[in-house]
């Protein structure tokens, strides 16, 4: 991932299994605006907020998240 990409996360409040981060459902879509190596820390502008969330918890959004946000804004 690099500054700048679409990418998929889940909120602290999307966990609910914490002994399994991979099984946390990463509903959200945001811009990656800082990542921490070091920490494994992402910052993500979602929505006119930032969040920082952990980097088990970010992955880069692929072609099938922009249908489904397409998909959302045309029948909304």
């Amino acid at each position: 991932m690099k500054l700048g990409d679409i990418v998929r996360f889940a909120k602290w409040e999307d966990i609910w299994d914490i002994n399994d981060w991979s099984t946390t459902p990463k509903n959200q879509i945001g811009l990656l605006v800082e990542y921490d190596s070091l920490n494994k820390l992402a910052t993500v502008l979602c929505e006119g907020e930032f969040f920082c969330v952990r980097g088990q918890l970010v992955e880069k959004a692929g072609k099938k998240d922009f249908e489904k946000s397409e998909k959302c804004l045309t029948y909304s």
